[in-house]
């Protein structure tokens, strides 16, 4: 089996090839600057499955956003269908749906899609257009909070809980579902290759979702470190930064993660989904605990010279 893997020099991708890989799969790894080569088509001639993780979890401006999710599965779509690809899988999030109401109600793939910010938007408008696709089969995974080696987003955290300091912005007691990158991968090769999979939305998350405030004190456990400091920003403060992050994204054309788009996330309560349909009909079985994942992570970034 040929893989296409684009994004393939990202957090998720370069995983993703190495899982692929190690099942046996021929990976071809594209990144962003091959799907605007005149000669892209050759690299997709033959190929069995495209697995689809290039995109921006943040931008500068919302068109830029749209574009690299939104126009960017649509460049891939079109070069997929013209190479017969068998199977189209496309990497989503759980933005994509929007946070639960209660943290006993976790989001379903049967719940109307209410994504509450552009990011979330953005990757339900792609999905749409795997949705609409005519003449090939596909699978859309929504993997919760992913982190892992590798991963730069969660990478504050333990900078911060190793020096014994939590700072939440205005969400300690926010609940999010998380999972490994590792358990990511695993359920991307089964849908990627099981027949039952096709035509099928998965939301990919560990079992219990879990509070920042407790996702730091583990962090800190990893790194054998106390939490001598443990604040919480008030939230009009928060938007105060956002604000300040909008316009330094736009001078700068480089988005942090203190934007109006970014906290709009923190301000939902529960970022809680459901992985019961990947566990039936994906065989999605989620085998990295958080305490072994924050231990393997921290480890991952002494060892890389991250921290």
């Amino acid at each position: 089996m040929i893989v296409a893997v684009t994004g393939a020099n990202g957090f998720i991708g370069q995983h993703l090839c190495e899982r692929f890989a190690e099942s046996g799969a021929l990976v071809r790894p594209i990144v962003r600057r091959d799907l605007a080569s005149p000669s892209i088509d050759e690299m997709f001639d033959g190929v069995d499955v495209v697995v689809h993780a290039a995109g921006a979890t943040r931008a500068p401006t919302r068109a830029l956003l749209r574009a690299s999710n939104v126009e960017l599965t649509r460049r891939v779509l079109d070069l997929a269908q013209r190479a017969k690809v068998a199977r189209f899988v496309f990497v989503s999030s759980q933005a994509a749906a929007g946070p639960a109401s209660f943290v006993d109600a976790p989001v379903t793939e049967d719940m109307s899609p209410a994504p509450i910010e552009a990011y979330g938007r953005s990757k339900l408008d792609a999905e749409e257009l795997v949705r609409a696709v005519e003449n090939m089969s596909w699978a859309i995974v929504r993997p919760a909070a992913v982190y892992g080696p590798r991963d730069r987003d969660f990478l504050a955290m333990f900078r911060l809980a190793r020096c014994g300091i939590a700072i939440h912005a205005a969400n300690r007691e926010q609940w999010v579902s998380i999972v490994h990158v590792r358990d990511v991968a695993n359920a991307v090769v089964r849908a990627a290759t099981l027949p039952e999979a096709a035509g099928g939305t998965f939301f990919l998350a560990n079992d219990a979702p879990v509070q920042w405030a407790d996702l730091f004190r583990s962090a800190a456990q990893v790194a054998d470190r106390k939490l001598y400091i443990d604040l919480e920003i008030p939230s009009w403060l928060v938007d105060i930064g956002a604000a300040g992050g909008d316009v330094l994204a736009r001078v700068s054309g480089t988005a942090s993660l203190l934007t109006a788009e970014k906290v709009a996330l923190s301000k939902a309560r529960f970022w809680i989904c459901a992985n019961g349909r990947a566990k039936r009909e994906l065989g999605f079985a989620p085998k990295v605990g958080l305490h072994e994942g924050f231990t393997e992570t921290y480890a991952w970034y002494r060892t890389h010279r991250w921290l």
